[in-house]
């Protein structure tokens, strides 16, 4: 039962912003930023090293996002009621 909890704190330590111990997590090659698991690393660069500018543009209001997910959040928030 303590690794759940050891692994929550550590969890809750990186939503709140906490910094990582130094040597723990894993840096970006690219831009150097640290991550917390190889996962999070591998998302981090599909998502802003390895996708182009200008993929995903808003129809309504001309906006352009990186990812079709942050245009579908935008439609939803923002152009609800408007086709």
């Amino acid at each position: 039962m303590r690794f759940q909890v050891d692994n929550h704190k550590q969890f809750l330590g990186r939503r709140l912003g906490v910094p990582l111990p130094v040597g723990a997590g894993h840096p970006c090659d690219v831009c150097g930023k640290l991550l917390s698991t190889k996962l999070t690393l591998k998302r981090h660069k599909e998502q802003q090293h390895l996708q182009p500018l200008n993929n995903a543009v808003c129809n309504l209001c001309q906006k352009v996002f990186r990812t079709l997910n942050s245009l579908n959040n935008h439609r939803s928030i923002y152009h609800r009621r408007q086709k």
